[in-house]
């Protein structure tokens, strides 16, 4: 079972990428929240993007197609003490339209810098209770 430290350090990670989502700082969330080696890709996409340009071309992209993002933790599990995984739930508040769900698996370590997300996979819908 994770620790409650664990649990809050990566909420507050999460909660800075929300905070950065709002502020559409595509550099600042590559920056702060990935690795250099960080993979991501999601349903639907062809390519696993890697990298610190292609990350922040992905993210430019999403952060400017939506007004914001919340994330929840729904499952939380440690893998060690420098690792871990969670998965979340995204509620994406489009340009124009409904909010909608996403979720993602993050793979997590804690390095120098903190808590990283070092891969991200993500499709629609969200995580069941």
């Amino acid at each position: 079972m994770p620790s409650a430290a664990l649990k809050s350090a990566l909420q507050a990670r999460l909660d800075l990428l929300q905070d950065l989502w709002q502020r559409r700082d595509a550099d600042a969330i590559v920056r702060e929240l990935y690795t250099e080696n960080t993979e991501i890709t999601g349903a639907g996409s062809d390519a696993l993007y890697s990298g610190a340009e292609q990350l922040r071309e992905l993210i430019v992209a999403l952060v400017g197609d939506s007004r914001g993002a919340s994330i929840r933790i729904d499952r939380l599990s440690a893998l060690g003490d420098s690792a871990a995984y969670t998965w979340v739930t995204w509620r994406v508040l489009p340009l124009q339209g409904e909010a909608f769900a996403m979720k993602s698996l993050f793979v997590w370590a804690l390095g120098d810098s903190g808590w990283r997300i070092v891969a991200d996979m993500y499709a629609e819908g969200e995580i069941p209770a």
